[in-house]
């Protein structure tokens, strides 16, 4: 690489304005990435930066602005011309096509072809296969990825970046549903690609990666760069106050002081339920007014627990009562109908209609309540009335209710989702990853709202790979391989812990 190469960005952005409707989301933004270099780019849901990765990567085209490759003008045409130029993308919400296997997925923009002009198979498998050993994946490439796990998604998303000959690669929460033996080998890569002169810029809300990673950050806010800092001159709280815009928003939750918790009745009890290998004699109560914690690694059985009391995955065995009545849901909507709800693990593919408003969104499985009367027309002003008001409750940043929910940041969907349930008053929640991809700010919003529902009566069930996130919790039940590894209540729910009982369960070869 010459020494104007070094000096010279290899991309840079200028004057790059964006709106959808009357919503500005991107305001005259400049940023440059550099060859060698790790460039953060943080703020809140909505601030503008997947919108602007997306016009970098061609999906979008800016209302305004330009584009700069190595120093030449360049309109991004599509998907296609981005990758022909080098670039590579790790997109927050996986654009990946379930019925495809892994290694199809992950070589989906290769066209290699043998001499006969032929599609080559074999070689783009050879290349998958590689960074799979790269990345110490220990997944079948043969396997479609609609029978992955969330997790395992992402490590093709990834895998999928660095296969070719990438320049630059923008990671937008790749570590999102990774364990931490994942992530560690992940941040090995980014070293060693920097080390190799590709530039990279790295979205994520973990503020800890970007201190760590990150050779310089961008701070996004309401669509404009509101701060630029190199390492060194930032902290963690100096950019949480840049993304909140002051100095009163904690990274850290605060935890619950005076919980509403009745422990005479039991909202939900479960006895020794099972579905092995994924949960094997798993045995709980929830109480009403009580929010209780699900602790465990990547495959310790807690999503799948979830699923079992929500009726999504059969039950083997074992016993369930609800409010003391005997609980067995044939279904998701006997569940429903008996005042559960589930905000599930992946929520573009599992909660949402990505093209539908948040109307639709909101009103989703409950147009009995929204009909017209004497008629089995909906009533659209009601359904729209209704979406307001989940919108006021738990400020989704939105033009109106019938945007449509794909235009919405991560941290807004997810809002959408936890706002149908609080519409259908449900009287347990189950949550599984609530927060993933979601800024300070909307984070602590939703645990308002959780907290909020628990203290008027209702029970939630909260799945977090954070930790420290569920230290907000009244009481914890850490899982390894598919059991209950032991409970954790008030000041002994601390991160701590809830790791010695992870990795003493391993040691105890409990796993």
């Amino acid at each position: 690489m010459s020494t104007s190469e070094r000096k010279q960005p290899l991309i840079e952005a200028r004057d790059i304005s964006k709106s959808f409707g009357a919503m500005k989301v991107l305001k005259g933004v400049e940023m440059s990435f550099e060859r060698g270099c790790v460039h953060g780019l943080v703020g809140a849901n909505g601030a503008g930066k997947s919108t602007f990765l997306n016009i970098v990567g061609g999906v979008l085209r800016p209302d305004s602005g330009s584009i700069y490759v190595d120093g030449t003008p360049t309109v991004v045409t599509g998907p296609r011309h981005a990758a022909d130029l080098g670039f590579s993308f790790i997109y927050q919400e996986l654009a990946l096509i379930p019925q495809f296997s892994a290694w199809e997925n992950m070589t989906m923009r290769m066209r290699p072809k043998t001499a006969l002009g032929i599609g080559d198979k074999g070689y783009r498998r050879r290349a998958a296969k590689a960074v799979s050993d790269k990345l110490h994946l220990q997944l079948d490439l043969e396997k479609p990825v609609s029978s992955l796990s969330v997790a395992e998604r992402g490590l093709v998303a990834i895998g999928r970046a660095l296969v070719g000959e990438a320049r630059f690669i923008a990671m937008d929460e790749p570590t999102a549903a990774l364990s931490d033996a994942e992530c560690v080998r992940l941040f090995q890569i980014i070293q060693e690609l920097k080390a190799q002169g590709v530039a990279i810029a790295y979205v994520s809300h973990r503020l800890d990666e970007v201190e760590d990673l990150c050779d310089n950050v961008t701070v996004f806010r309401n669509g404009e760069v509101a701060m630029r800092l190199q390492r060194g001159d930032y902290t963690r709280r100096k950019l949480v106050e840049g993304i909140a815009g002051d100095s009163t928003v904690s990274e850290k939750l605060a935890r619950r002081r005076s919980p509403i918790c009745s422990r005479a009745t039991p909202a939900l009890e479960v006895r020794k339920l099972s579905c092995p290998p994924r949960v094997k004699d798993v045995s709980f109560d929830l109480f009403e007014g009580e929010i209780l914690g699900l602790a465990g690694l990547v495959g310790s059985g807690r999503t799948e627990l979830a699923r079992m009391i929500f009726g999504a995955e059969s039950v083997w065995s074992g016993q369930m009562l609800l409010r003391g009545r005997p609980f067995a849901p044939a279904s998701t909507r006997d569940a429903i109908a008996q005042g559960l709800a589930l905000v599930p693990e992946e929520r573009r593919t599992q909660g949402l209609v990505m093209e539908e408003t948040i109307s639709f969104n909101t009103s989703l499985g409950n147009t009995a309540a929204f009909r017209r009367k004497g008629l089995p027309l909906v009533d659209e002003r009601k359904t729209r009335n209704a979406a307001k008001s989940v919108m006021d409750r738990l400020l989704i940043k939105a033009g109106s209710p019938g945007s449509r929910v794909a235009t919405l940041s991560g941290g807004n969907q997810q809002k959408v989702v936890l706002g149908r349930w609080l519409l259908r008053s449900a009287r347990i929640m189950v949550l599984d990853e609530p927060s993933r991809g979601v800024d300070v700010r909307a984070r602590q919003q939703i645990w308002d709202a959780i907290e909020d529902f628990v203290n008027k009566g209702g029970a939630a069930i909260v799945i977090s790979s954070e930790l420290e996130e569920l230290e907000a919790c009244d009481r914890v039940m850490v899982m390894a391989e598919g059991k209950s590894v032991g409970e954790l209540e008030a000041d002994n729910v601390t991160e701590t812990k809830m790791l010695e009982l992870i990795y003493s369960a391993k040691e105890n070869h409990l796993w």
